[in-house]
């Protein structure tokens, strides 16, 4: 553990673009639905569409479904998952990945702000092959008083088994409902892609709806 710590100092210190590096602009949307199923326990539902080459072209197409159970007397919870992903590429042609993962989150709340940490353990890959990777999201949001309105920083990294960071993401957005039962985020992620030949710089314009049943 105290090696990622270390590793983590050295991503923040040294991951600033360079001049190898490739960018793209975005736009990453999702809806979602959610349904409490037994005491505690929720069932989630996420479809997403997301669009690459300066928003241009289809990238790519998913179905997410969760199952979330917070454990009694506790503010943690636990979490699996399925996503079934259409992949585009540049010539229009798709591919198929499927990810499996389990989430463990935890919240604390002060005041006005909440604090969570969601650590999760995916893995994704297609009949051919699969490849396992740990992720962690820190999550900081703060009610505006008198107000719905909550904005909201996060930072993510994606971790693989021989303890190599693939990708960061940072984000910063905003929380609002618009009705009831309908809650709409919008964001602005810079995710950067590490380790590689020639990495990938992603700026995303994001939105995201939800529902409850």
């Amino acid at each position: 553990m105290r090696k990622i710590l270390n590793s983590i100092l050295l991503v923040f210190i040294f991951s600033f673009p360079g001049f190898s590096q490739q960018s793209d602009f975005q736009n990453w949307t999702s809806f979602r639905l959610s349904k409490k199923i037994f005491k505690r326990t929720n069932l989630y539902v996420k479809e997403g569409v997301r669009f690459r080459e300066n928003s241009s072209i289809l990238s790519k197409v998913f179905t997410d479904v969760k199952i979330s159970h917070r454990i009694k007397k506790t503010d943690l919870k636990l979490s699996i998952g399925y996503r079934f992903a259409d992949s585009y590429k540049l010539d229009f042609s798709s591919e198929y990945i499927n990810r499996y993962y389990f989430d463990f989150s935890s919240e604390y709340k002060h005041k006005r702000f909440s604090f969570s940490i969601r650590e999760r353990i995916q893995i994704q890959g297609n009949n051919s092959s699969y490849f396992p990777l740990f992720r962690q999201k820190l999550d900081v949001s703060y009610n505006v008083r008198k107000t719905p309105f909550e904005p909201f920083i996060q930072f993510e990294y994606f971790l693989n088994f021989e303890e190599e960071f693939e990708k960061l993401r940072y984000t910063l957005g905003f929380s609002y409902p618009i009705h009831k039962k309908v809650n709409a985020n919008i964001f602005y992620r810079i995710q950067q892609e590490l380790n590689e030949t020639n990495p990938e710089n992603l700026y995303i314009l994001g939105s995201s709806f939800s529902y409850k049943l």
